[in-house]
């Protein structure tokens, strides 16, 4: 047993874990212990950039949401490898699980972590040296903290998801929103990036899903642009870096971490986000995923794993329990 896990099988700093579910999808929630929470301060004077120069993630910080940037290609902004001592912490075991705690809101200028999360301070602070000092806006922002620690089997991802983007803006963000940009970590499996052109002349938004024509645009090129960070760097990417996980040759634990900035209108008030108690709010969490927008696909040709969500066969049925998820195929023979 680890030693931060209570005799019960907690993580101490964790009361409870509760469940729930729906349309297929399952969440574990823990209730953390507001007693005694790390609180973190930028340091902007100590931010370290591996890499920025012309760098479009940087140009666009703060800029409006835009899809005709898809055009640039882009790669995320390298802050450094986590020097061992780092990464000895970081992968701790036992770490709890969360899907994007808000650990700062706008107009405030603390981070606050519940205990439960005291392994991740020191990379959550690394990150916030960097936003304090590339962000001068960084008072507007949200600061939501997912958290992602579990072994990997053979031939499947740790997330399992199409070629996508985060803080993609659909039909209902009107007027537009200031653009996300995430910070994220892996020890293992570093993620794929896509630093191509991609061109959504002719989708609508209201109708097509544009992370199935992402698929569809990287396997035009059979991945040919594919780009990967090291193990256990720490990148910046915005809402235009198109990614996705990559599959585990063999059997791998694998810590990850992402800490994404979203706009004060972007409340992430979805059912099964966790709840951080060292803030005052009572956002009315929904059910909501991008299955229930009902979108299709922009092109009814080509290899139809392109156009399915994992969980689907190529049919475009529900899988099996059990059944391995379906993944693009991107590299088309």
């Amino acid at each position: 047993m680890d030693e931060a896990t209570s005799i019960e099988g907690l993580r101490e700093g964790v009361l409870r874990v509760e469940r729930l579910s729906y349309r297929g999808k399952h969440y574990r929630l823990p209730i953390f212990d507001p007693a005694d929470p790390v609180v973190l301060r930028a340091r902007p004077g100590r931010a370290s950039l591996a890499s920025s120069a012309d760098s479009l993630v940087l140009r666009d910080v703060h800029s409006l949401w835009d899809p005709a940037r898809f055009r640039e290609p882009r790669r995320p902004v390298s802050l450094g490898v986590l020097d061992a001592a780092e990464l000895a912490v970081f992968t701790t075991s036992g770490a709890v699980r969360v899907l994007d705690l808000p650990i700062k809101m706008p107009d405030c200028d603390e981070y606050r972590l519940p205990r439960a999360l005291a392994q991740f301070a020191g990379v959550v602070q690394r990150i916030v040296d960097v936003e304090h000092a590339v962000n001068p806006q960084h008072g507007d922002y949200h600061a939501y903290l997912t958290i992602d620690q579990r072994p990997v089997t053979p031939g499947t991802l740790h997330r399992e998801a199409p070629c996508h983007v985060d803080g993609f803006q659909g039909a209902r963000w009107h007027p537009r929103c200031r653009l996300n940009h995430s910070y994220t970590v892996s020890d293992v499996l570093p993620t794929a990036y896509y630093p191509q052109p991609f061109d959504f002349a002719g989708l609508d938004e209201r109708v097509h899903d544009f992370f199935w024509e992402m698929n569809a645009q990287v396997a035009d090129t059979a991945e040919a642009h594919r780009w990967q960070p090291r193990p256990a760097e720490l990148t910046m990417m915005d809402a235009y870096c198109v990614h996705r996980g990559v599959e585990a040759d063999a059997p791998t634990e694998r810590t990850w971490l992402r800490l994404s900035f979203e706009e004060r209108r972007r409340v992430f008030d979805r059912l099964g986000n966790a709840h951080n108690p060292l803030f005052d709010y009572a956002w009315e969490m929904v059910e909501r995923d991008i299955e229930q927008l009902g979108l299709v696909a922009y092109r009814k040709d080509g290899d139809p794993s392109l156009r399915v969500f994992p969980w689907q066969g190529v049919d475009g049925r529900p899988l099996p329990a059990g059944a391995p998820k379906t993944r693009p195929v991107l590299r088309p023979r």
